[in-house]
């Protein structure tokens, strides 16, 4: 067998930053990565693509480079979709918080009525007399303890023939 001639061409080889370019943008994708993967990916592969036209034929890789292309765009894709379904989530779980905090400071607000209305039937008060923290709250009285608002307001027990309010202007039942 004899040696190729001195100025035969060389064959063609496959361009080193089209593979990187594939690998960048699948870990990207695969391996969530996102733009720390998918912004070399993609940089490697527009590169790529420029070399190889460049080459005259020296070097091959298109397919990997705009698959690199294509994965490493779709890693950025899935950041967006990502920030959009926080920029969602985000204002839905704060509203449910507060809806769940109301219903709470309410049904706090319903036991104080409850226990006023009780002190006022054992002691016969009027309904103009108002009870104090220490004649409804406390281990031998009709709540065990004062509640609190979980949303940080403050209760006021008002006089039997009113009922007991939160300060916070939308815990109102």
């Amino acid at each position: 067998m004899s040696p190729p001639p001195l100025n035969a061409p060389m064959p063609p080889r496959s361009s080193a930053l089209a593979i990187a370019s594939l690998v960048l943008g699948i870990a990207g994708t695969a391996f969530c990565l996102g733009p720390l993967g998918g912004i070399p990916g993609v940089i490697c592969g527009h590169l790529a693509l420029s070399r190889i036209k460049r080459s005259g034929g020296a070097l091959t890789g298109v397919g990997l480079a705009t698959a690199g292309l294509i994965t490493g765009y779709i890693s950025f894709l899935w950041v967006v979709v990502l920030g959009l379904l926080v920029a969602i989530a985000v204002p839905n779980v704060i509203k449910a918080r507060n809806a769940a905090q109301r219903t709470a400071c309410i049904a706090n607000l319903q036991t104080i009525e409850r226990a006023k209305a009780a002190w006022a039937s054992e002691f016969k008060k009027q309904d103009t007399d108002e009870p104090s923290d220490a004649d409804l709250f406390g281990p031998t009285k009709w709540i065990f303890e004062k509640p609190i608002c979980p949303a940080g307001g403050t209760y006021s027990l008002k006089p039997v023939n009113a009922r007991p309010s939160c300060s916070l202007a939308d815990h109102v039942y």
